[in-house]
């Protein structure tokens, strides 16, 4: 930082600043005031919810900042005019990059190929696979993994995973041939997997600001309805509630500005978040084509199993008898209890049922 006292300029990372006349803020605290302003809006570019959790900040840096300006004579600000030829610049440049990226498309969607396609899904699912084995095989190895089995079965277990993995680099080696260039593969629409990943990027964020804005609703209103719960069986479920709701947000809060590269290519999770044990991963791709095979399976099994409870609860339940009067008594006792069921039940119909006892029935 250098100083001239006589003209009160500042100098910091080869930008002049002056005080306005009224200026009461020193140029330290106005330094300090343009990092907690560019802090804010950078993290706010992930985490929108930053500006009005620290609105007071943003407000107090805002009032020290304009109490200084620009030191250099030449230097004005730009004009509404000159901001916007800038914005109509860029959205020029935005067109222009769109009806590339359009004529692309067009162009590459004439070499679709689905076995291609399928095959890059293929490998990328087998690759995690083949990860998991070489990850469980090394744990094995090192005793980490299930630490008191007896020597013998360890060997075993070790002897058919490198067998299993052998097997699967074989396959991995097959897939890689037939796909070349993974990124190179484009779907139906002509879309390159850098192309998917943008918009699943876009959708990761969407999904997960609107779950974070959710939750950090939701949590105060469980709080809330815990302190005030009188039901003993109620609380623990409120409690549970919170807990899984607060580990949620937490586990969304931690998540770390990405790019369009971290993300999957076929659906809007981070790639890194794709395995076959959880936690650390959320699960395997929807997209890969054996996991995919079994959500449809279950999917199959979960629609005929509510098919029939909805046929069941839909049949209309088994007409039954207004009353019944058993076999096996006196008859005067059978008539005394028939008249009394025809004053109970006047119209009713008599009918034999089963175990030969009597039975009443509305009239038709």
């Amino acid at each position: 930082m250098r100083t001239t006292e006589s003209e009160k300029l500042y100098e910091h990372n080869g930008i002049l600043w002056r005080p306005k006349p009224s200026a009461t803020a020193t140029f330290e605290e106005m330094l300090a005031a343009r990092a907690v302003f560019v802090e804010i809006h950078q993290d706010a570019l992930w985490n929108p919810w930053v500006e009005d959790d620290r609105a007071d900040d943003l407000e107090r840096a805002e009032a020290v900042m304009g109490q200084w300006t620009r030191g250099e004579p030449w230097f004005r600000y730009k004009t509404n005019r000159q901001l916007d030829a800038e914005f109509a610049d860029v959205d020029r440049r935005i067109s222009a990059e769109r009806a590339a990226d359009e004529a692309r498309w067009e162009h590459d969607s004439e070499r679709y190929n689905l076995e291609r396609e399928v095959a890059r899904l293929s490998l990328l699912e087998m690759s995690s696979i083949l990860a998991r084995d070489r990850e469980e095989l090394a744990a094995y190895r090192s005793g980490e993994r299930f630490p008191a089995m007896p020597h013998s079965i360890r060997a075993g277990n070790m002897a058919e995973l490198e067998v299993t993995i052998a097997q699967r680099e074989a396959t991995v080696k097959r897939l890689a041939e037939q796909v070349g260039d993974p990124e190179d593969v484009v779907d139906k629409q002509g879309y390159l997997p850098r192309d998917r990943r943008v918009i699943s990027l876009m959708y990761y964020r969407m999904n997960r600001e609107r779950d974070v804005t959710a939750l950090r609703a939701q949590i105060p209103e469980l709080q809330e309805g815990l302190k005030q719960a009188t039901d003993k069986a109620e609380k623990p479920k409120l409690r549970t509630e919170i807990q899984i709701a607060e580990r949620r947000l937490a586990d969304l809060l931690a998540v770390p500005p990405l790019t369009a590269d971290d993300m999957c290519s076929e659906c809007a999770t981070p790639a890194s978040k794709h395995g076959w044990v959880t936690p650390p991963y959320q699960g395997p791709c929807p997209a890969w084509p054996g996991w995919s095979a079994r959500l449809r399976e279950v999917r199959r099994m979960l629609e005929q199993s509510a098919a029939r409870t909805k046929l069941k609860e839909a049949d209309p339940r088994k007409p039954q008898p207004l009353a019944t009067v058993p076999s096996g008594l006196p008859l005067g006792e059978v008539a005394k209890r028939l008249a009394e069921l025809d004053a109970e039940f006047p119209g009713a119909i008599v009918k034999r049922g089963r175990a030969n006892r009597w039975e009443l029935w509305p009239p038709k």
